[in-house]
């Protein structure tokens, strides 16, 4: 007895594996990056052209794109407004202190809910003698008020800024050494009061590469420089980094 020949192309079964595995490295890419839902369909169309598809597969798989990508949107919206919301008390508690402590109102607190940080900025009129990065000794009253505010699992940032005219004289040969060195010293000040961990703290210093003001006045350039503190609450939290001991 003859036997019954199988006309099913063998091949099928590897093209349909294939073709399972492409759209499982898209959920990826799609999981891993922000996915413009246009770009995806002209990817789309490319394929299916090429692979022989009809253009039905095409609108569905573009259709669930675009509402998988308003629904990052909508997490990401309700993720900015619950940053708000927690970094709210920190920042409205640290104006207060800060307003009570300069009368002139010389301390800037800002908010940055994006990154989920308080700025503090600290002018030069307050902080430093010009031209130097010893502390003035008012300025370890001001430091001093952050104790309250910092924990273990908080990141503290000291970021140097100068204004655009050059160092003259004295130890410092520029504004990048200037900067630093100030940073330093905020940092070195609150690792020695114990109010925080040499762990927690990062020291920065820009020189003049980012200046409040472009007015080449010394009320622009006493504007510029400055030094600021970054304060990220939850940090060692939320980045799965061990806290200081």
């Amino acid at each position: 007895m003859a036997k019954k020949k199988c006309n099913d192309a063998p091949w099928l079964a590897t093209f349909a594996d294939l073709m399972s595995l492409l759209m499982a490295i898209f959920v990826l890419l799609f999981a891993m990056s922000t996915l413009d839902a246009h770009k995806y369909e002209a990817i789309v169309k490319s394929l299916t052209h090429t692979l022989g598809h009809g253009s039905d597969l095409t609108q569905t798989q573009v259709q669930y794109f675009k509402q998988a990508d308003e629904l990052r949107k909508s997490d990401q919206n309700l993720d900015g407004e619950t940053r708000i919301e927690h970094l709210k008390p920190l920042y409205e508690s640290l104006v207060e202190t800060f307003a009570m402590a300069s009368q002139q109102s010389d301390v800037q607190v800002s908010l940055d809910p994006k990154k989920k940080r308080v700025h503090i900025s600290f002018p030069e009129s307050i902080s430093f003698p010009t031209g130097r990065a010893e502390l003035k000794p008012g300025f370890a009253v001001y430091l001093n008020k952050l104790q309250p505010y910092v924990n273990q699992h908080a990141r503290l940032q000291a970021v140097g800024h100068t204004d655009k005219r050059p160092v003259t004289g004295g130890r410092f040969k520029s504004n990048w050494e200037l900067s630093s060195a100030r940073a330093a010293a905020v940092i070195q000040k609150l690792i020695l009061d114990g109010l925080i961990q040499p762990r927690q703290a990062e020291v920065i210093g820009v020189a003049d590469t980012s200046p409040l003001s472009l007015a080449e006045t010394e009320e622009g350039y006493a504007m510029n420089r400055r030094v600021e503190i970054i304060i990220e609450p939850n940090y060692f939290n939320e980045n799965e980094v061990d806290a200081p001991n």
